[in-house]
């Protein structure tokens, strides 16, 4: 007799145990999403988000529920369709950058020019890799005996741009597409400011050629 009523007790146990994990895991929250892609350069409206409902262990640190608190920031980076609005990935100031990369502390930004893909490993040059900068004279521009120089090491590409100074290979719901036959213009990267004079004078008389560097 005493065996049965452990039983049931251990039964009844269990099936509140089981309600009550149930009905916590059946709780939903609601959290603002991208309803589509979406670079780091504009200000998100109410067309770029959507609110969806997610089980609330599910919701990450720092997600938003009211997109009214979304309306007129800027991503610090872009942001893709569906993903989580997250507080501290916005900001009321655009990027630096469309890639929200920022220059690092106590460095400058410089374009290098770029005429063809083949300066730039073929066009594989993105936005965070690292590369190695190599100065090739220009007959005619270089003061003579100048030779080939290796200017920069691991030097952190900013961005990307096309011959007409917009985004290279931007293809975002927001942002025109890539039209075809888009050239790569020039790379920005960052630099020391002791080597802002050695560029602007290498940019003047020399060819870039870029090389990608491995992670340090």
């Amino acid at each position: 007799m005493i065996g049965q009523r452990a039983l049931i007790v251990l039964a009844l146990v269990a099936g509140a145990l089981a309600g009550t994990l149930y009905y916590f895991g059946a709780q939903r929250s609601s959290v603002v999403v991208v309803a589509r892609d979406v670079d780091a350069t504009h200000a998100l409206v109410a067309d770029d988000l959507a609110i969806v409902s997610i089980s609330a262990d599910a919701v990450p640190s720092g997600a938003l529920a009211d997109t009214n608190s979304v309306i007129g920031k800027l991503p610090r980076a872009p942001l893709w369709r569906g993903q989580v609005v997250l507080g501290p990935a916005l900001s009321d100031d655009a990027a630096p950058f469309r890639t929200g990369l920022a220059l690092p502390p106590g460095t400058r930004a410089v374009a290098l020019p770029v005429s063809s893909a083949a300066q730039a490993v073929g066009g594989a040059i993105v936005p965070g890799a690292r590369v190695d900068v190599i100065a090739v004279p220009i007959a005619g521009r270089a003061p003579g005996g100048r030779t080939t120089e290796l200017l920069l090491q691991g030097a952190m590409v900013l961005d990307v741009r096309s011959e007409t100074g917009s985004p290279y290979g931007v293809a975002l719901a927001k942002t025109s597409v890539a039209s075809v036959g888009e050239r790569m213009g020039s790379v920005v990267v960052a630099i020391d400011p002791l080597d802002e004079v050695r560029f602007a004078d290498r940019i003047a008389t020399s060819m870039f050629v870029l090389t990608l560097a491995g992670s340090r």
